[in-house]
């Protein structure tokens, strides 16, 4: 609590001995130590260094002492009511001092007996409370432990897979990689085979164009046809013994149409 500021009260009666004195700055506005007041012009002054928690020491033990004081005033208000009631017995009752002594007695053993009983009670609740506590406490590390494993693992099973992830990506693209290059080569051949089948097709047409359009091999050609065909009629005329499945006159080495005719 802040005591910073203590007043008379409007009655004008006497200050209080346990009320602080009032502050210098009292009145003050906002943000002034020092300044003018708002409506006297009165001149405040700053309040001395340690001199605000002096007084809110003083105030905090005024108030754990006027505690005490309730505290005791009630304990002598309920022996000054039981001595009252023990009063009015004695009166009523016609009692001597060893009876009424009795009396008290007995009465003080029940409520003893009621205390102890529900001390008794108490102290079980209180016992039950603190194994339940241990128990909710046991139960709730065991839990906490088994958050703690199963995030562990969870941490676990992600690098594992980050690290299958990133491996198995790895592979991949070492393979693919290979894979285009073994395509790069094989086109690469392909290629070189469609160029040399090119060239060898050229070459060919080359070939059969310069025999074709040759005249000296035409002219060989012919002279050579006639004289195998000159040479069979003679060789026919002059030995016709020989059979016609002879290898000199098979149909690939004689023309369809000479063939056929030296079948008539």
């Amino acid at each position: 609590m802040n005591y910073q500021n203590y007043i008379d009260s409007p009655g004008g009666s006497g200050s209080n001995p346990r009320q602080a004195p009032p502050s210098p700055s009292q009145g003050m506005p906002n943000g002034m130590n020092g300044g003018m007041g708002m409506g006297g012009g009165m001149v405040g002054y700053p309040t001395p260094a340690g001199h605000q928690s002096d007084l809110n020491y003083v105030m905090s033990m005024v108030e754990e002492l006027s505690s005490v004081l309730k505290t005791n005033a009630a304990l002598t208000a309920g022996v000054v009511d039981k001595m009252g009631k023990v009063r009015l017995k004695a009166q009523h009752l016609n009692l001597t001092n060893d009876e009424l002594v009795a009396v008290v007695a007995s009465e003080l053993n029940e409520d003893s007996k009621n205390l102890e009983k529900e001390n008794s009670e108490l102290r079980k609740a209180l016992e039950l409370s603190d194994y339940d506590k241990k128990e909710n406490f046991k139960l709730a590390v065991h839990g906490a432990n088994i958050l703690a494993d199963i995030t562990e693992k969870m941490h676990r099973y992600k690098e594992q897979h980050e690290i299958d992830t990133l491996a198995w990506h790895t592979n991949y693209r070492q393979q693919l990689e290979h894979e285009r290059e073994e395509n790069l080569k094989l086109r690469c051949q392909i290629d070189d085979m469609k160029a040399a089948a090119c060239r060898a097709n050229g070459h060919l047409r080359d070939m059969r164009r310069c025999l074709t359009d040759h005249d000296e091999l035409n002219e060989l050609r012919i002279q050579n046809t006639q004289y195998r065909q000159e040479r069979r009629f003679w060789k026919r005329k002059a030995l016709p013994l020989i059979p016609d499945d002879d290898s000199e006159y098979v149909q690939s080495l004689i023309p369809s149409q000479e063939y056929e005719l030296t079948l008539l």
